[in-house]
């Protein structure tokens, strides 16, 4: 006979982990909700992560170790949800620490909100020896969420928890995002259901250089998430058009899709969220034809309110002369 499926599944992504991993599997046997079941992605790591894992393992029975197939962050994640069979799916990564309370605290209110598809939290960041930094405070209320998401993103992925339904639903994580995986979850959540944030500290969050020298290229970031809130507009207005190609070497198709939204009957409501999107491209994007620079450009220029028009000034000017 099969065993009972946990009430939760904790899922946890990891390559090259060994620095702070114990920490993390050290937080989830912590929780004061027991009824749990961990699943981590060892993908392909080259310290001394597998023999982490394995102690762990052989020591508690709610441990699962998933091979990763080594091609990327959202393939690992992917291959993790294979084998969920809880209800709720809890996601965490392998440097922070869950609070002892999150579990709990998340199951019950996802319990009490059976209209909600997703909740994270406030988290609280820490540096790489556990030293507190700051709050980082999370937006509340479903209408104020949705607003933001629009222009960007405004849920800490590693502090959150989600109904699988969802998750199968909307075919879990798409690879083509990279360093906006989780933006572009939520845009795809948004879209069929809510989603939540509980104002309590339930993730110690950490920084450290490794990750500020990976998300520190802007040209990366903007076109990884301008692409993931054009498709989500282009699911809205032009689903014809299929989805945006995202390639670092060359982004002139999202601005090409983006001319294409503003060549359609846009709701009032959401030309500055794609006007936002739009000025962001122009700024930082450094592969983009000087063609589709212009195209985007004179497509933007009679939406832009006051505010976003001497944006657009100043950024023009500081390209004249060599500046971003």
């Amino acid at each position: 006979m099969s065993e009972r499926p946990a009430a939760i599944d904790v899922l946890v992504t990891v390559y090259n982990g060994e620095r702070f991993l114990a920490q993390t599997l050290d937080s989830v046997l912590t929780q004061s909700f027991a009824d749990w079941r961990l699943i981590v992605v060892d993908d392909q790591s080259t310290d001394g992560t597998a023999a982490i894992l394995a102690d762990y393992a052989a020591r508690d029975r709610r441990i699962t170790v998933v091979p990763g197939p080594h091609q990327g962050i959202a393939a690992a994640a992917n291959a993790g949800l294979a084998h969920v069979t809880a209800p709720l799916v809890a996601r965490l990564d392998g440097d922070d620490i869950a609070l002892p309370e999150r579990l709990q605290v998340q199951h019950d209110f996802l319990q009490r909100h059976p209209d909600v598809l997703a909740v994270g939290s406030d988290v609280m960041l820490i540096d790489e020896n556990n030293k507190r930094l700051r709050r980082r405070h999370a937006p509340i209320g479903w209408e104020k969420i949705r607003a933001i998401l629009q222009t960007r993103n405004c849920m800490c992925h590693p502090s959150s928890m989600i109904r699988s339904e969802a998750l199968r639903r909307i075919g879990g994580y798409r690879a083509k995002f990279r360093n906006s995986l989780d933006y572009d979850l939520w845009l795809r959540i948004a879209e069929i259901g809510k989603i939540e944030n509980i104002a309590q500290d339930l993730l110690l969050y950490r920084r450290h250089a490794a990750q500020v020298s990976a998300s520190g290229n802007t040209h990366r970031q903007t076109i990884y998430s301008v692409g993931a809130a054009t498709d989500f507009f282009l699911r809205k207005y032009r689903p014809d058009l299929g989805e945006t190609a995202i390639d670092e070497a060359n982004t002139d198709d999202l601005a090409h899709k983006l001319v294409s939204l503003y060549q359609s009957r846009l709701d009032a409501a959401d030309v500055a969220s794609i006007n936002r999107h739009a000025i962001r491209l122009l700024r930082h994007a450094r592969a983009l034809s000087p063609e589709a620079r212009h195209a985007l450009d004179r497509s933007l220029r009679p939406l832009l309110t006051r505010h976003q028009r001497a944006k657009v000034w100043l950024y023009s000017a500081l390209r004249a002369i060599g500046m971003r």
